[in-house]
């Protein structure tokens, strides 16, 4: 049996739905009650509610159960609080394997919730559990719920400079390796970089244009209307302070990796922009 915690969030769902397909039995944990019949439907044999900030819950979840693939919270101020309890509960239940579901470049401190998971990462690497971190670049599946506005508008927009360098990887890629690293332990002990080929958003543009059949235009979207857009939508202060900071970081720097580990993992070449690009176009049709 595998834990998978967030399982309702979109990360937590392509790996929920990866492991089923390969057989595996999995626990779904979920924050509430209304995510229960979502990650049922995915066909994991048992799914549970609990808080990973409630160290009773996630002794609760990991009890029986062979290996941890754990996904946190996305910009949760709790983030080393909940690490720390599934390094507990791990220890205590005997669990053979954690997989830390972390996030690319965790020593960037101009970046909060990067640098909040290098700390955990470091508990992680102390704790003497059996364990693999992967460490995961930005999906090409962030851009999904804006793609039919995209395709009417043909405005491709992002809060961060249309010239940026992003490694960005196809969620399904990083389901595809989440598989193969739980099911050999030669990945143990392992810290590896998860991330796609390097890409723009003026280059995503311009594939987009030959997809579509249409002009699509790059555009970097003010980082005020990005977060009185999230505020509208409910974020936190704290994530919405974390993005403050996190878009004119990508504006400097981006978000670079190498795709080799990806790709040696894999046993392939990694899944390039335009594949993905023409996959959803073909979807939304």
């Amino acid at each position: 049996m595998i834990l998978v915690t967030c399982a309702a969030g979109k990360t937590g769902q392509a790996i929920v739905k990866a492991l089923v397909a390969n057989g595996q039995n999995v626990r779904a944990m979920v924050r509430s009650n209304s995510s229960l019949e979502a990650v049922k439907a995915a066909g994991v044999a048992e799914a549970i509610t609990g808080d990973l900030a409630i160290s009773e819950d996630v002794l609760r979840a990991a009890d029986g159960v062979d290996a941890v693939y754990y996904i946190a919270p996305n910009m949760d101020p709790n983030e080393r609080l909940n690490g720390d309890n599934i390094i507990a509960a791990c220890q205590a239940c005997n669990v053979s394997r954690l997989v830390f579901h972390s996030v690319l470049h965790t020593q960037i401190e101009a970046l909060p919730h990067h640098w909040e998971r290098h700390f955990v990462e470091q508990s992680i690497l102390n704790s003497k559990l059996s364990f693999t971190i992967l460490q995961v670049g930005s999906y090409m599946q962030n851009m999904l719920p804006a793609w039919e506005k995209m395709a009417e508008t043909g405005v491709h927009r992002m809060a961060y400079d249309i010239d940026a360098p992003m490694s960005l990887v196809d969620l399904e890629d990083v389901s595809e390796a989440a598989v193969k690293v739980l099911a050999d332990d030669g990945f143990a002990n392992g810290m590896f970089e998860i991330a796609g080929p390097v890409i723009s958003l003026r280059e995503k543009a311009e594939i987009l244009s030959s997809i579509l059949g249409k002009e699509i235009v790059a555009e970097k979207e003010p980082l005020d209307e990005f977060l009185d857009h999230g505020r509208a939508l409910g974020f936190s202060d704290f994530t919405l302070a974390t993005m403050a900071k996190m878009f004119p970081y990508y504006d400097m720097h981006g978000l670079v990796g190498s795709d080799k580990t990806l790709g040696w993992i894999l046993g392939r070449v990694p899944t390039d922009f335009e594949t993905f690009a023409r996959r959803t176009a073909a979807a939304f049709d």
